[in-house]
């Protein structure tokens, strides 16, 4: 897998497209907000210097092969509202993470989030061909773990003390897991949840200029596209 390869995955709240300095300035206004910030390992990105840095690394890791990372694109107004990634990409053993995911909280509960998580699983699983996909959470973090079980993944375990937060906290990590063997149930489980988004379907109808190169025969309304 050439991971130099610009990726872009297009739904109908968001697009997800390949992370570049370019999206710092929307970046910084999505970051704000101060709570974003409480459990992710990155610190709070609201100054310049560091929203850089996270940017910069994200690029480097990348290059190097083991992330992907995407701006989170919303559709209406091309706006970079937060940002996603694969990581620990490892293509021998047909595994990588989902994780490093913010939105501005205004895309909190809208449906934004679970259908980036929609994009970046049928992606992973139809065409990278992973045999498993990881998330990891802090314990503490009760709405992400909520919305991992309710995504369908299931808790593996949990990391005790497994790292020192920014504010000095020593976190337990809860892991958790989608396998291949579980995506056909759960890709249309999933697909039923988009479907009653509080966004019209017909609003997906602007994007259906976009060639599907992966998925000809893909028919519900998200649709995604491979650009090289």
């Amino acid at each position: 897998m050439n991971y130099e390869y610009g990726t872009t995955l297009y739904g109908s709240l968001v697009r997800l497209e390949p992370l570049s300095l370019q999206h710092m300035p929307d970046l910084l206004q999505a970051a704000q907000h101060e709570s974003l910030w409480r459990y992710m390992f990155y610190g709070n990105l609201a100054e310049p210097h560091y929203m850089q840095a996270f940017i910069v690394s994200a690029l480097q890791l990348k290059a190097a092969g083991s992330d992907m990372p995407f701006a989170v694109i919303e559709v209406n107004t091309g706006r970079a509202i937060g940002s996603t990634r694969f990581r620990d990409i490892c293509m021998k053993h047909l595994k990588l993470e989902i994780g490093g995911t913010w939105y501005a909280p205004d895309y909190h509960r809208t449906g934004v989030n679970l259908e980036c998580k929609y994009l970046l699983l049928r992606y992973a699983f139809e065409s990278l061909g992973m045999l498993r996909v990881q998330f990891k959470t802090d314990v503490r973090n009760q709405a992400s773990r909520q919305s991992l079980e309710k995504l369908g993944a299931s808790l593996e375990g949990i990391l005790r003390r497994s790292a020192v937060m920014p504010d000095g906290v020593i976190r337990d990590t809860a892991v958790y897991s989608i396998l291949d063997t579980e995506w056909g149930e759960l890709e249309g489980r999933l697909r039923e949840r988009l479907q009653v988004s509080r966004t019209p379907v017909n609003t997906f109808h602007s994007l259906g200029v976009l060639e599907s190169k992966l998925l000809p025969n893909y028919i519900n309304p998200i649709t995604w596209s491979i650009m090289l």
